[in-house]
Parts: C-alpha cells; structure tokens; sequence
C-alpha cells in the first residue's frame, strides 16, 4: 500500500478533537450511528470531519483492491 496516499487525505491536519473525529470514523465504517449522540455539540464538526476522512480512506483501500 502507498501510505503517502493518507497524507493528502482533504483536512487530516485540522481534525480539531481527535476522539469526537474517531467516533466519526468508527460510525462511518460501521455503517451506523452509534457515537453521533455522544458527541457534543461544539464538537460536532470534528465528528463530521472524521466521516469525511473514513470516506476517503476507504476509497483509497478500494483503489488499492482494484490493482490486484
């Protein structure tokens, strides 16, 4: 895998709270929401941003498939 893929993923530097932005990540990759509530709200675009991120991590791993 080319890991300097992950370094131009769009906004990895201005995450803001790391673990409202797991808690996107994890919920994105899940496929449901299960930590969106307990995020609080002056928080909530980190969460945001981590589902952002969760998208295209996981649309670099599906490009990377299609090269086998």
């Amino acid at each position: 895998m080319d890991y300097s893929k992950l370094r131009d993923i769009n906004g990895i530097d201005h995450i803001g709270d790391v673990p409202s932005a797991k808690k996107g990540i994890l919920d994105f990759l899940s496929g449901e929401d299960k930590y969106k509530s307990t995020v609080p709200e002056d928080k909530f675009n980190s969460y945001k941003k981590g589902r952002e991120i969760a998208v295209e991590l996981e649309n670099i791993l599906k490009g990377d498939q299609r090269a086998y």
